[in-house]
């Protein structure tokens, strides 16, 4: 054996293992930190659940003689809010053959997000004659970005023209 030659020093293990722990916490971090972020933003998601918007009444809007291409459509805010004061609404109309563009609902006194359990009623111009219902997808403003947040959930009602 020679004599004379030392092993690593004290200072320089422990330096070694403080950079291979930081490395460590570093890799793990990442996984984390993603897992974080999108729960967060399912627990945004979580505030479409207590939304309920959702129609009551359609009507023709359309003078009498003419093809019914425009609505008189009214929607009601079932909740009660659960910490989403003011929604929205999103509506699409189908026929056996058309459907319409998304329309943002606006009602005729220019009001368009909802209060918990209030009525608005609109006149709604789709496009083409014969719709027979009409889809209604709740959305909120987000209040940290101000952007409107649309929840994947919508309800249908199936109306008649007479």
């Amino acid at each position: 054996m020679k004599t004379g030659k030392k092993g690593l020093s004290t200072i320089v293990t422990t330096l070694i293992i403080i950079l291979l722990v930081l490395a460590a916490i570093g890799i793990i971090w990442g996984p984390i930190k993603n897992l974080l972020t999108n729960s967060s933003n399912s627990l945004d998601q979580t505030k479409c659940f207590s939304l309920n918007v959702q129609a009551t009444k359609v009507t023709n809007a359309t003078s009498p003689g003419g093809s019914a291409t425009s609505y008189l459509v009214t929607l009601k805010r079932e909740d009660s809010g659960n910490g989403v004061d003011s929604a929205g609404a999103k509506l699409i109309f189908y026929s056996a053959k058309n459907s319409s563009a998304t329309i943002d609902f606006e009602s005729d006194s220019g009001a368009s997000m909802f209060t918990p359990l209030q009525v608005q009623t609109k006149t709604v111009s789709v496009g083409f004659a014969n719709a027979t219902s009409v889809e209604v997808t709740p959305y909120y403003i987000d209040p940290n970005t101000g952007q409107k947040q649309v929840c994947t959930t919508s309800q249908s009602f199936d109306f008649t023209i007479a």
